[in-house]
């Protein structure tokens, strides 16, 4: 009988064809197709046997037939037989060379084909005995980053969180499941807790709070979460909590509260553990002990509400919980103990931005690089979402991996994003594009694009793709002298790092931050879910130390500007208000905010 496969083991046996494919030089499009296949099968929220017995697989999205096929000779034969013939082609041990920082496919093929080395380990002899050096283009440096990249692959393997992007949509699909499989009525109140409610970046597991309708009982509502087909494995079952494990690799837990405990069970059970220690010490001066029930008198003098001991309060809502306590209601966001419930006590807590306080993106890409539809159709996309402004930014020349933009196809760009502004102005369309560049920090700092096609744009986002392993002086250094070019307008996704794929790069950000804020450089939050860069930390510091930011999704295609979501909790964690956001003003304001625009 062949072995059952997990979403997790189907997607690494299609990456793997994709990242073989790779190294023997195939077509870019073909080995994008199996990584966005992969990438689906990651995140799908059901038990993809299931879904294979059900004869659903390309609903999946990315998966047409030729790789549908290939998951179902997996799942019935325990196989793939390309695959089985890409690997007597490459040495599995080349892929796992691919996962050095700053390797990649060229390199690792050259290191087979040319020094015989076919794995990690021969890898890391070749670079200590000095082999490397013997190539073109490898020196000692190179072996030198090759070690260090080694070490930094090895003490991050142990990491078992999940990026939000993976979380977040699971948790929000099986809360819609659950409702679907029971009878209208059965739930009055659903919503995850923990870190996903809080929008934290990585995700342990999952918290999901109920209370119960007119129409349900507790025992109905944890039989039919025990059924969902995205659960692989029940945990733990009992009478008002279930604790299952998801075919993605994350466990849940279902708690169904009683509706006078909502307020203080949702407050509990979203955390941090470090903000609910610090609330929990407030209630206690005031004389109460606080729990996911409510609040308990202790009988001790007090602040709040004076009561025996032994008196219970209840809240159905957080707000009423808070304000008891005599406290301002702090966003889920904020809730890291970052000073947050002295601010809410002296009620000097910003407001917050949201999405909608977002007029346009200055970050995005179409086909003219590596996007997937055209200037109009992502300009459609950034319409309907209500934006009245987004700024076509595609890739430079200098970047290698992408068909990166000179002068003369800025000026061919330019004629383009010209007549859809006419023709949107004829139609009285409240709507601009704006045309820009992501222009390569190159490994010495230098730019892809000369300064005098640069002044022609109306924003430049400088951000590091290529050489992200360089030690801290050289990659620090690199980005200031970018930082201080007169025509960068943004500095994009600063730290090059992908959640749970690659680590930040090891750059200075405190000293670029601070020539940011003197040269009035904005700061990206990109909001893709695998870059979530800067961070929310980070955010925070660069408007202390007087940087503005810039909220976008860095678009690839046009279901990718609704990440943007994932940018605004970013910044919301970082305690950022609209006034802090360069894109929450009209484009004229905004523009005139850039630096070479200013006075």
């Amino acid at each position: 009988m062949p072995t059952r496969f997990t979403n997790q083991s189907v997607a690494e046996q299609i990456r793997l064809m994709g990242d073989i494919l790779l190294i023997k030089g195939e077509n870019r499009f073909r080995v994008l197709a199996f990584q966005n296949a992969a990438e689906s099968i990651s995140n799908l929220g059901q038990d993809i046997n299931g879904v294979y017995a059900a004869g659903r697989l390309q609903d999946i999205p990315n998966i047409g037939k030729s790789i549908a096929n290939d998951i179902t000779e997996l799942l019935e034969t325990g196989q793939i037989q390309y695959l089985e013939q890409l690997k007597q082609e490459v040495p599995l041990g080349v892929v796992d060379m691919m996962q050095v920082p700053d390797m990649g496919p060229k390199k690792a093929a050259r290191l087979w084909q040319e020094l015989g080395i076919t794995s990690v380990a021969e890898l890391r002899a070749a670079a200590q005995e000095g082999k490397l050096r013997t190539l073109s283009g490898f020196g000692a440096k190179s072996e030198e980053k090759i070690l260090r990249g080694i070490e930094l692959m090895e003490r991050r393997g142990g990491d078992t969180r999940l990026p939000l992007g993976v979380a977040r949509p699971a948790v929000l699909d099986l809360v819609a499941s659950l409702a679907a499989a029971l009878p209208s009525g059965a739930l009055d109140q659903v919503e995850p807790a923990g870190s996903v409610r809080r929008w934290k970046e990585t995700v342990g597991d999952l918290d999901v709070l109920a209370t119960l309708g007119p129409a349900g009982n507790a025992e109905q509502v944890m039989a039919a979460f025990r059924s969902l087909p995205q659960v692989s494995d029940v945990v733990v079952s009992g009478a008002t909590k279930t604790r299952v494990r998801l075919a993605n690799g994350l466990e849940c837990d279902l708690r169904v509260v009683e509706p006078r405990h909502w307020g203080a069970a949702l407050q509990y059970f979203t955390g941090s553990k470090e903000h609910n220690v610090t609330l929990r010490e407030l209630a206690l001066k005031q004389g109460w002990s606080l729990n996911e029930y409510g609040l308990t008198a202790t009988g001790k003098p007090g602040g709040a509400g004076q009561a025996v001991e032994g008196e219970e309060r209840f809240f159905t809502r957080e707000e009423d919980l808070y304000g008891f306590l005599g406290l301002d209601w702090v966003p889920p966001e904020m809730r890291e103990d970052r000073g947050e419930i002295d601010a809410a006590r002296e009620h000097r807590l910003p407001r917050l931005v949201q999405r909608d306080d977002l007029l346009g993106e200055v970050h995005g890409h179409s086909t003219w690089s590596d996007g997937t539809a055209s200037i109009a159709e992502m300009a459609t996309a950034a319409i309907q979402r209500g934006y009245r402004y987004w700024l076509v930014s595609d890739h430079s020349t200098g970047l290698g991996i992408v068909g990166g933009l000179d002068g003369e196809r800025l000026q061919q760009q330019a004629a383009e994003i010209r007549d859809l502004n006419v023709r949107w102005a004829a139609e009285g369309v409240d709507f601009r594009l704006l045309q820009g560049i992501e222009v390569e920090i190159l490994a010495d700092g230098a730019l892809g694009l000369p300064d005098e096609v640069l002044a022609l744009l109306d924003i430049v986002v400088a951000s590091i793709h290529s050489s992200q392993r360089q030690d801290r002086e050289t990659i620090t250094a690199r980005c200031v002298q970018a930082v201080r070019n007169p025509h960068v307008d943004i500095l994009g996704h600063p730290t090059g790092r992908l959640l749970g794929r690659r680590p930040p790069s090891d750059i200075d950000l405190e000293h670029v931050l601070q020539v940011c804020a003197e040269t009035g450089t904005v700061v990206e939050i990109n909001a893709n879910p695998s870059r979530l860069d800067l961070n929310d930390v980070y955010a925070r510091r660069a408007v202390d130390l007087g940087c503005r930011i810039a909220i976008s999704t860095d678009a690839h295609a046009p279901g990718e500007m609704d990440l943007v979501a994932y940018g605004v909790a970013t910044a919301r964690r970082a305690w950022l208000a609209p006034e802090d956001v360069i894109n929450t003003r009209p484009a004229a304001a905004m523009l005139a905010l850039l630096k070479d625009r200013r006075g």
